[in-house]
């Protein structure tokens, strides 16, 4: 008896293990708002050489028809739903989740010359009802 609760126990803690919040990402983005980003970076004075030196690499860089060049950033952190706890649930499961993204556009001497950051809520779901 006591095998089998002992093996319960470590298969429930597995469980909430494995399906514990994710994060994908730039992390220097975790913390940051608007309004810190607005204060950081100042259109026509910062450089792509401050953004990246206080952000990292972007997550993907484009350019404009013109030959402007773009800097996106993005975050994003997931918490499963409580019916991901719901023993052979494989009806539906998900996670709700925060998506931050940062576009930068430089303009030709590699200045800010345009500066957005998107915050928005996300849901993923999956399984047989979805």
């Amino acid at each position: 008896m006591k095998l089998v609760y002992l093996r319960s126990l470590f298969l429930i803690t597995a469980i909430i293990v494995l399906s514990a919040c994710t994060t994908t990402g730039n992390q220097a983005l975790k913390n940051e708002t608007q309004q810190s980003i607005a204060a950081k970076f100042q259109k026509g004075v910062s450089t792509k050489g401050e953004i990246i030196s206080a952000l990292g690499a972007p997550t993907e860089t484009s350019f404009t028809s013109e030959g402007l060049e773009i800097l996106r950033y993005e975050f994003a952190r997931f918490t499963p739903k409580a019916r991901n706890f719901i023993p052979y649930n494989f009806i539906s499961v998900g996670s709700d989740g925060k998506k931050k993204e940062l576009v930068v556009l430089l303009d030709e001497n590699s200045l800010v010359k345009k500066l957005v950051m998107n915050e928005s809520d996300i849901e993923t779901l999956s399984g047989m009802a979805e």
